[in-house]
């Protein structure tokens, strides 16, 4: 597999969206993270109330991938409760192939990086907002 499938039109979509949405500066959580290998870089900021997500961006520097992702979590979190379960764990069995079938914990928008399981080197890129939004909420 080569870096031209693993782009396919609904990563663009999504990464292109996210590149023009706004970074909120109403927020009471952030996290940084970036990857040291290829300096992508991903800021996520939450605005918290109630235990309610009530605003949420993720600004990246980096790839087309990692845009995508952090599309993924501005679309899936965003005026949802704080996440209980463990999401980052589903999201790594999953990423490396160890269930049969989609974890029903999972959502459905995260089908769309199926083509990235084969490509390792290219996990961290989709893992890294879904880590800065986990993170952050810790704190």
């Amino acid at each position: 597999m080569n870096d031209l499938t693993i782009y396919h039109k609904k990563i663009l979509e999504l990464a292109s969206a996210n590149r023009k949405s706004l970074e909120i500066n109403d927020f009471n959580f952030s996290k940084e993270v970036k990857n040291p290998l290829c300096g992508d870089l991903v800021e996520v900021r939450i605005n918290i109330l109630n235990n309610s997500i009530k605003n949420l961006s993720a600004k990246v520097k980096g790839c087309a991938l990692c845009e995508a992702s952090a599309g993924v979590v501005v679309n899936y979190f965003l005026n949802k409760n704080l996440p209980t379960n463990d999401f980052m764990e589903y999201f790594d069995k999953w990423l490396t192939k160890n269930y049969d079938k989609y974890p029903s914990e999972l959502p459905e928008e995260l089908k769309i990086f199926l083509p990235i399981q084969d490509i390792k080197n290219r996990h961290t890129c989709i893992k890294m907002p879904f880590e800065a939004f986990f993170k952050s909420i810790k704190n």
